[in-house]
Formats: C-alpha cells, structure tokens, sequence
C-alpha cells in the first residue's frame, strides 16, 4: 500500500498562532492556494482512494485535490487530537506542556492523551492495511493525527520524542507500507 498523508493547508488560526483542535475553522485564501499548489505537486500520483477528517479545513484540502474524481470517505478516526481548554487559545500556551510524552500521557484541562490518539490512529492504520493492501490512498488530516499514523508506521518507543516530526501544512508525506 501507498499512503500519502497530507495536513490541511493554512486557517486563520495557522496564521494567528491558535490551537484548532477539533473546532472546525475552514481554510483562508492562503490555504486555497496552498492546496491548488499541493494539487499540482501531486498530480503524477493516480489515487484509488481518499480518506479524510470530517472538518472543513481538511474536506475543502482533500476537495482541492481530487476535484471530482472520486469521492473523499470521511473517518471520524482522522479528527484532530481534541485540545481541550487550550481550543482556540495560544499555541504557545499550550505548549508549555509536554502533551507528546508517552510516559506521563497527559490529559491536563481536556486535552486527548497521546496513548489515545496512538491507539485510534492504529485502528485506522491497520484497517487501511487489511482493507486495501494494494492501493494508492491520500489521506488528509491534521498534524497531530498524522504524526501519530507517522509514528506508528515507522514505529516507536518510550524513549521516543514524539514532537520531532513536526506536519507542516500543506505539505504531503510518503509511505510505502
């Protein structure tokens, strides 16, 4: 199997240094064309398939480019790491905590523990493997949901620093699986 991760291109949170989470924030026109961009960048691929997050800023992403090839399959599986109290806060904040250490698994104010966004991408990781074994698929997500299939797909450990894969929107990523 093929899998070619895509984050979302830019929100206005992006720009303003907000933490989205699981608000549904559509792409501003940077996002457009960064998206259109991306289009052009893939166009050599033939994908039998896309799967999607249910969110905006990722359906309007994935939209762009397949157009009208075929449909975009949303998952529910795919939804960005829910983010708590610090939705629509400072990333900054919200960084002051180390929410990507496997160790202490936080949770603090609401935030998803990364045992439980590991957890779901696998589920999703290996029903793609079983399903369709053979196949080209474009999935578009969010950051920390692709950092997570990321880190299943080439594996992990305690001592792994989570946070060293850093999504950048727009921006796809290959894995032969």
């Amino acid at each position: 199997m093929k899998l070619v991760m895509v984050r979302h291109a830019k929100t206005d949170y992006n720009d303003n240094g907000l933490v989205q989470g699981m608000t549904d924030i559509p792409l501003n026109k940077e996002g457009i064309m960064q998206a259109s961009r991306l289009k052009e960048k893939l166009k050599d691929i033939k994908f039998d398939l896309c799967f999607s997050s249910p969110l905006k800023r990722t359906l309007k992403t994935a939209k762009i480019i397949v157009g009208d090839d075929f449909p975009i399959i949303t998952d529910e599986l795919l939804i960005e790491r829910n983010m708590g109290t610090y939705e629509g806060g400072s990333f900054k904040e919200y960084q002051k905590h180390d929410f990507w250490d496997r160790n202490k698994n936080y949770n603090i104010n609401g935030v998803e523990p990364v045992r439980d966004i590991m957890k779901r991408t696998k589920v999703f990781l290996d029903y793609l493997k079983e399903k369709y074994p053979d196949k080209t698929i474009l999935l578009v997500s969010h950051a920390a949901t692709i950092r997570a299939l990321h880190f299943n797909i080439v594996g992990y450990d305690d001592d792994t620093y989570f946070y060293s894969f850093k999504p950048e929107n727009g921006e796809a990523y290959e894995y032969n699986i």
